[in-house]
């Protein structure tokens, strides 16, 4: 007989030996194939055995008293009141949870160790406001220590911190609105309240980590400080015990699905403060102590944890570290048979406890030390450890890890011993197998052959051994009583998850499944219809990608057969829900089962489930405009339209509309383009054009994690992201010409769709090669008023109010690097080349004031500027803009890193003196164009001031990190110090291109240095006031013809554009941008780093927001750059048909790297997918000439 798939945990393993009368003394565990199931979790037994040592305890946990009777009786009843929750309005909710919280004030701590009233807490925590919560938290302020410690307080402790997490995120991007009456005064910050607690545990990390119940509610803390999802299949095993009781008021629950279930943005603080209780709950032990952990069954899920939040925050590079958790459970290096680490892992892989923290340990660790546990401790005895019941879940965790080669050799190997697996229900290894056949596109036939041996030559015997399909006199059972023998034989349920897996890999593997279906008489496929395991393979072969439209059109119209059985009941119809999606292209036979089922309205009305397939079906439609439905079922929409259609459209209908005025006006304002109707109707008419256009990034986002965005139809490859065609190609399909006579809206909204469907979307997730992607809301907008306005910025009085806000902007951004001084301040340029290029004019005239009459050579002086090796290429050319020559550019060496080195600047400066040359420039870097790098500003400050220097930053990149105190810290340390910096908020910070700007710390200097006559244009010489030029001798205190300040005359006022998303997003909101982007970088390169065929060029954490990598099968990079380079850029190009673009460049002379730039707005799923993209095809490249 096969043996039963069983629930995982002490608990189920004691029920079932007492069911069965077992006195086995070794303990075995199997893991569901459920994915609910499948997770690891641990029950909140307290520890009762083991050589391990307690720590020692925190002290006495204090008494705070009890409820009286009249107290529990009222508290009681609001709590069924809650959980009912049938109040008549949220208003009368809201009045009723409000006189709730004022019976429980002062009452909290008396409530939260209340076993009958520490419910009613938790329900309160579900449905309180932000305020209300923060509120909660003070009360236990202090206290969290020893409530975390008591039966049902630490409970109330894990819903509060679940409950409050969301409010952090929401705190950083936006000040959280105080409702009247429910705080007296300003309440402290979510953060705050967070890093309080995680200091009230420091001291007592250690025994925590073995507390029954405080050990729940430190894993949930350490999931909050991390930013991980807080609702996700592997959270929450880890965090919940199973015995916890779901306490949850219907239809109410505070944690946003969109917040709980993807990662969240959390404070730099909060990351410091993990690293600390990481490094804390560990702190003093060493590898025997741990080990001895290691099979503790309360510490062992918070050592999974603390080992997978260790790798998410560092990297994989983290386990070279010698003091990191994973080198002191395996400190041998490496692990090789016959050490202690290889001797720990053998005695884990049996133990029903131990082996969960395997599984981590193989997830995560680096390719070099998986590679030697492999070779080691699985290769040989793939077949012993399939079979085992506990080591089957480590194995799996290998094999999914395994490259191409080395898993076709496993499945080799595995493929005999598939009919021992099948009888010992063993699917779960058969499963692993079947998807990464398909992720690693290996071989798949030795294992068809295999699962078609164990399961029967035989079609039609294939599926009845599967699905164990009862025999005719088992039918007549009820639901329940099937319902009960079906949870009692898991072996089912376990079967139908790997036909699911086989039909989602096209080939033989799929075909045993079909080709099984279809031998089936139509008796059997109704049972498999309506059992509640079975189903779900019925519905996933009729639903799955691929060819399989042959099957389809064979199955289909003996299913339709079975509506009317199918229809009413509970199981089956779901499947008939299916049909629709699987008639795809087959419209005749969804009209058919649309015909059946009114013909039997009655009966499916008179049935729930047949109501609800009659809802479906959208029966109703079907009924009364069965046009409109039969367009839908054809895959079309009555009316459906282009935008041009739309467009073209409105445009008619506006022409035929009477305007008011004489007729000859509006023929001259329409023929011109001026005036407010044509504006408006030809912003109405773009629109239709351009929302699309940005919508269309949006619904390709949902498939980026999938290593491909939506194909869309085109005449090249083509996806959201773009429609690429060579050049030559391309000038013939947009031919632009100029025409003699005007197309006036109809011909201009042609040329913009044509513009629109050539271009790239920088609103794509998969736009990553450039230190620049999409705009937002409020730039889209500042663009459009400035066009309105179509203004120039060089006097006061062509732009008064432009003016006065580019130099308020200029003055806040100036001032969060420090430079606060009376005169501080900036100018808008055209670009970060600009940018520095007037720097060094500045400089220049600024140190040698005759310089600005007499030119460089004023005085016979040869001057020099000095610039990073990895520097921006602008400043070269600004040399040779400005006279000075190439030569006159020394490039200064980088430590490994990329960062400036200041002792070799040092030198640099003495020789160049020595030389004859005049230094005068130092050009240093805030995040370099390559790698992200920042150059050390405090070291080279110093020299500079030594050397009488002026100090230029470009920060065009890296200077937003200003917005986050914590990133600037370490990156931006000393900018106070500097003459000026470039920053450039069309990057990082998405204003639209182009918002760049030239901050100064005296902008006296900037106007003596650029200052001309100029009496037909400069009338103000100060403040504003009085006749003159800007040549005047008096030095102005404000200077407002703000084109007197810079090379240009012709200014644009981008500062608007930076002004008002400052103001529409808040210092708070760009400080969470940028963190955010920072964590999805860190990610990234943690991913790179896991992976055996990417190698990491970046540093990680990453500096900045680009992350470089090489692809090198089995991270082993080609001798030759040469080859290197033809491979990165073979992928970077095949990536684009995908749905990616990325960039590529070299710093070494190991060739070219694949460069890619992570923005504001990406997602953890993006690079994931981006990762699946460039594996695949670096896969197809790499061998390749």
């Amino acid at each position: 007989m096969p043996k039963e798939n069983r629930k995982r945990g002490r608990r189920e393993e004691q029920k079932r030996k007492r069911e069965e009368g077992e006195n086995d003394p070794v303990r075995k565990r199997q893991k569901s194939d459920n994915e609910d199931d499948a997770e690891i979790f641990v029950t909140n037994d307290p520890y009762n055995g083991g050589d391990y040592t307690p720590f020692t305890t925190p002290g006495e946990i204090p008494f705070y008293g009890l409820l009286d009777d009249e107290e529990q009786e009222y508290f009681k009843r609001a709590d069924t009141m809650l959980e009912l929750n049938q109040f008549g309005d949220p208003e009368e909710r809201a009045l009723f949870l409000a006189n709730v919280y004022q019976e429980t004030n002062g009452k909290e701590l008396k409530i939260a160790n209340s076993q009958s009233c520490s419910r009613l807490m938790e329900r309160l925590i579900f449905m309180s406001e932000p305020e209300q919560l923060k509120a909660l938290f003070e009360k236990f302020q202090g206290h969290f220590l020893n409530l975390a410690q008591h039966r049902f307080a630490s409970h109330c402790c894990e819903t509060l911190f679940l409950q409050a997490a969301p409010i952090v995120s929401e705190e950083m991007s936006a000040s959280t609105k105080t409702k009247t009456g429910t705080r007296a005064k300003e309440s402290t910050t979510a953060e705050q309240l967070f890093l309080d607690v995680s200091k009230e545990f420091d001291e007592h990390l250690g025994y925590l980590m073995t507390d029954q119940f405080a050990s729940h509610t430190l894993r949930v803390l350490l999931v909050v400080l991390s930013g991980q999802p807080l609702v996700d299949a592997q959270t929450t095993s880890l965090l919940q015990s199973k015995k916890k009781e779901k306490i949850k008021p219907s239809s109410q629950n505070k944690v946003s699905p969109a917040v709980s279930s993807s990662a969240r943005t959390v404070p730099v603080s909060f990351l410091t403060a993990l690293d600390r209780m990481m490094k804390g709950t560990v702190a003093g032990l060493d590898s025997t102590n741990l080990r001895a952990l290691a099979s503790h069954p309360v510490a062992n899920p918070l050592l999974q944890l603390l080992l997978d939040l260790e790798f998410r925050q560092s990297g994989r590079s983290k386990a070279k570290d010698t003091d990191s958790l994973f080198r002191k459970l395996l400190p041998d290096d490496p692990p090789e048979e016959g050490t202690g680490s290889a001797s720990f892992f053998n005695g884990m892989l049996y133990d029903p406890i131990g082996s969960r923290l395997l599984e981590v340990l193989v997830t995560n660790s680096p390719g070099k030390t998986f590679k030697i546990l492999y070779q080691n401790l699985f290769r040989s005895r793939l077949s012993t450890l399939a079979r085992n019941e506990t080591a089957s879940y480590v194995l799996i965790k290998a094999l999914e890890r395994l490259n191409k080669e080395d898993l076709q050799e496993a499945i080799e190997k595995l493929s005999a011993e598939i009919q021992t697996l099948v009888d010992r229900s063993r699917t779960s290894v058969i499963r692993c197998l079947v998807q990464r056949c398909q992720v690693r596109e290996a071989d798949m036939q030795p294992l068809a052959a295999a699962l078609k041996e164990a399961y029967g030559q035989q079609p039609e015997d294939r599926l009845k051994r599967m699905f164990q399909i009862p025999l005719a006199e088992e039918n007549n059972v009820s639901d329940e009583r099937r319902k009960q023998m079906e949870n009692q034989n898991p072996t089912k349920a376990h079967s139908s998850l790997l036909a699911q897996s086989m039909l989602e890999v096209p080939g033989p593997l799929r075909e045993l499944i079909t080709e099984g279906i279809v031998a089936l008489d139509d008796s059997t496929i109704l049972q498999i219809a309506k059992d509640r395991s079975a189903t779900h393979v019925l519905q996933k072969s009729i639903t799955c990608n691929g060819d399989t439209a042959r099957y389809r059109r064979t199955i289909m119209p003996r299913l339709t057969g079975l509506t009317l059985n199918l229809s009413t009941d509970p199981v089956g119809s779901h499947v008939l829900d299916a049909f629709w999606p699987g008639c795809e292209g087959l419209p005749f036979i969804r009209e058919k089962i649309a015909e059946l089922l009114l013909k039997h309205e009655t009966t499916l009305r008179d049935s729930i489930p047949g109501r609800a397939v009659w809802r479906n079906w959208r029966m109703d439609m079907y009924k009364t405009k069965r046009f409109e439905w039969m367009l839908e079922a054809k895959g079309r929409t009555q009316g459906t339209k282009t935008g041009i259609e739309l467009a073209r459209e409105r445009f008619a209908t506006q022409k035929q509309s009477p305007k008011k005025g004489s007729g000859q006006q509006q023929k001259r304002t329409k023929a011109f383009g001026t005036g407010a109707n044509t504006v408006r109707a030809l912003l109405n008419a773009a629109q239709e054009l351009l929302i699309p256009f940005i919508r269309s990034a949006d619904e390709d986002a949902t498939t980026k994690e999938n290593g491909h965005g939506l194909s869309k139809e085109g005449g090249g490859p083509r996806t959201a992201l773009v429609e690429h065609h060579k050049p030559q190609k391309l000038s013939q399909l947009l031919d632009p010409q100029v025409p003699e006579i005007g197309v006036g809206q109809d011909g201009f909204l042609q040329i913009v769709e044509k513009v629109l469907q050539y271009s790239v979307n920088t609103w794509d997730q998969g736009f990553m090669p450039k230190l620049y992607a999409s705009a937002d809301a409020p730039g889209v907008a500042s663009e459009l008023i400035l066009s309105v306005l179509n203004t120039n910025l060089h006097v006061y009085d062509a732009s008064p109010a432009l003016t006065i806000i580019e130099k308020a902007t200029t003055r806040a951004l100036a001032s969060l690097f420090g430079l606060t001084g009376p005169h501080a301040g900036g100018i808008s340029v055209q670009g970060g080349s600009a940018s520095n290029t007037t720097s060094i004019v500045v400089a220049r005239n600024t140190l040698f004031p005759e310089t600005k009459t007499q030119g460089n050579a004023a005085s016979s002086r040869s001057l020099v500027l000095f610039t990073s090796a990895h520097g921006h290429y602008s400043i070269e050319k600004a040399a040779q803009m400005l006279g000075f020559g190439s030569e006159a550019v020394i490039s200064v060496p980088t430590d490994p890193s990329g960062r400036m080195d200041p002792s070799a600047l040092e030198t640099l400066i003495q020789n160049a003196k020595e030389d004859g040359k005049t230094p005068f420039y130092v050009n240093a870097t805030a995040g370099t164009t390559v790698l992200g790098s920042y150059d050390p500003i405090r070291a080279i400050s110093k020299i500079c001031r030594a050397q009488d220097l002026w100090l230029h930053v470009d920060a065009s990149w890296g200077g937003p990190v200003i917005f986050s105190p914590e990133l600037a810290k370490g990156k931006l340390d000393g900018s106070h110090l500097v003459d000026s910096i470039a920053i450039n908020p069309h990057k990082m910070m998405g204003v639209p291109i182009t918002c760049s700007f030239l901050l100064g710390a005296d902008l006296r200097q900037f106007h003596q240095a650029n200052t001309l006559p100029a009496s037909y244009l400069f009338h103000n010489t100060a403040d504003g006031e009085g006749e003159g030029h800007a040549g005047a001798k008096q030095q102005p205190s404000e200077i407002y013809d703000l084109a007197d300040l810079t090379l240009q005359c012709g200014r644009r006022g981008d500062a608007l554009k930076l002004y008002l998303s400052w103001c529409y997003h808040g210092s708070s909101g760009y400080r969470a941008q940028i963190e955010h982007a920072f964590s999805v970088a860190l990610y990234f390169a943690s991913l790179v780093e896991k992976h055996p065929d990417l190698v990491l060029v970046s540093e990680n954490p990453p500096p900045c927001l680009q992350v470089c990598f090489f692809y090198a099968k089995g991270g082993n990079v080609k001798a030759e750059g040469r080859e290197n380079t033809r491979v990165t850029s073979k992928v970077v190009r095949d990536l684009v048909p995908r749905g990616f673009m990325v960039d590529y460049a070299g710093v070494d002379d190991r060739g070219s790297f694949l460069r890619c730039v992570v923005n504001r707005g990406t997602r953890k799923g993006t690079v994931e997918g981006l990762v699946k993209g460039v594996v695949e095809l670096g896969e197809s490249v790499w061998g390749g000439k």
